[in-house]
């Protein structure tokens, strides 16, 4: 049952409005006084407010603006007397819905009731299916180290301080952003991912400053964009120390000045970064700047590779097999135990990603309802053929020993993209030594294209 609130310091009013509404089969509660209205509001979950712009004491305005900060999911409408038009019209930009002028007809009041009724349950839609895209896109597992970085996100989601958010490749930093921003109370307000690989000194004010030519608005920018909502900056390793400093002023001031414009903009949103790289090493390197990364790292998560938590394996393999199923209308393919213990011993050098890649190519590979350890088959690359013609080699022991070395350094390099910091963090040796082995066999960090070593 629809239950609704009438707020109007005349008795009359308040009659008129619960003899139409009676027959809607609503709940009708009212008050004379926007000082009961609000602890009415703050006890009760009502689906309408009819609120009186002109009551004494505390105007409609006052009670509206308190009103929002209380349940920013009210819908409001305002009743307007004569000569208050413009007042009503302003109440809809503080949050007001609609506004109704006095006197009405009961055909207008109905009306305004049924447009006000649609809108609220459309919200309340459009809330459920936020609620459920947020739990079917959750980090899910078991381990101790998934479980932190929940609590984490439901900790930091309506703290207005920047988040650092760092991980490999694949473990979901971007997912992790996501569920900050729409778990926050900027959740109906947009959600902006600066790509940092395409920031350089000479288009970074254009994007996220944007630019006026002519008097004429070309770019309104990326920060604007954003206005009330929040920004990614995504991957902030790949900014060079000058653009560092734009963004680093930019956050620290909260204000920038448009190409082509003299007057300042402020800015009004939630800043998140993220990073696959070793800040601090970068630091060490003079690749970055340590005082843009204490400014953005005030709260930090840290999402663990797959690795380094493969317990939760064999839930993923149950969620991903679950939603391919589902995207695809096709019956849900099983694995035995055996396959899940294979798949547990693998390193996913991509991590989630690569595992859910993984679970999609066999469930439409394999003709099986059930998928077992023989039907996972790892596709051979260059250097697994390489390895295998070393055991054909005729060589000595040492001599073998230094070139299946050098070959597995090469693919470990090649599989973390020439990270040495994160490839000497996962064999688990110190930077200078892999940069010792690097040296010894003259390892050559091969060209890019498309952004990728070619390996």
């Amino acid at each position: 049952m629809n239950k609704i609130l009438i707020v109007d310091d005349e008795p009359g009013i308040v009659e008129s409005f619960s003899m139409v509404l009676d027959d809607t089969g609503c709940e009708i509660d009212s008050c004379l006084d926007g000082f009961t209205a609000l602890e009415k509001i703050k006890t009760n979950d009502y689906d309408i407010v009819f609120l009186d712009i002109k009551m004494p004491k505390m105007d409609g305005i006052e009670v509206l603006e308190k009103a929002m900060e209380i349940n920013k999911d009210l819908v409001v409408v305002m009743i307007s007397g004569h000569g208050t038009v413009e007042t009503a019209v302003e109440s809809t930009k503080k949050g007001a819905y609609d506004f109704l002028e006095k006197p009405f007809g009961l055909v207008e009041l109905n009306l305004k009731f049924q447009n006000a009724l649609k809108l609220k349950k459309s919200r309340d839609e459009i809330k459920k299916y936020r609620e459920e895209l947020i739990q079917s896109n959750d980090f899910s597992g078991n381990s101790s180290a998934i479980s932190d970085v929940r609590e984490k996100i439901d900790k930091f989601v309506d703290l207005e301080l920047n988040v650092l958010i760092t991980g490999e490749s694949g473990t979901g930093k971007m997912l992790a952003a996501k569920l900050i921003h729409f778990k926050s109370f900027r959740s109906d307000k947009p959600f902006i991912r600066i790509n940092c690989a395409r920031l350089n000194k000479d288009n970074i004010e254009t994007e996220l400053f944007g630019k006026i030519e002519n008097k004429e608005l070309v770019s309104e920018g990326k920060l604007l964009e954003a206005t009330e909502g929040t920004v990614l900056f995504d991957e902030i390793a790949n900014l060079s120390p000058e653009t560092q400093m734009i963004i680093f002023k930019v956050i620290e001031e909260k204000k920038f000045i448009r190409v082509g414009e003299s007057k300042e903009s402020t800015i009004n949103a939630r800043f998140i970064f993220s990073t696959n790289q070793d800040i601090e090493s970068l630091i060490e390197d003079n690749l970055f700047r340590s005082e843009f990364y204490h400014r953005i790292n005030v709260l930090n998560i840290n999402i663990p590779p797959l690795r380094e938590r493969t317990e939760d394996i064999p839930v993923l393999i149950k969620l991903f097999s679950n939603q391919v199923s589902r995207s695809y209308n096709i019956d849900e393919k099983n694995f035995t135990p055996q396959a899940v213990e294979i798949l547990k011993t693998l390193r996913y050098p991509g991590n989630v990603r690569e595992l859910r890649n993984l679970i999609e190519r066999l469930i439409f590979t394999v003709n099986k309802d059930i998928i077992d350890s023989d039907d996972i088959e790892l596709p051979e690359t260059k250097h697994s053929r390489t390895f295998t013609e070393l055991f054909s080699k005729n060589m000595s022991l040492n001599e073998f020993q230094n070139e299946s070395e050098k070959l597995f350094l090469i693919k470990m390099l090649s599989d973390y993209d020439y990270n040495v910091s994160r490839t000497a963090d996962i064999l688990k040796i110190q930077r200078s030594h892999m940069y010792n082995l690097i040296n010894k066999y003259n390892i050559q960090k091969p060209p890019k294209i498309n952004g990728k070593p070619t390996q």
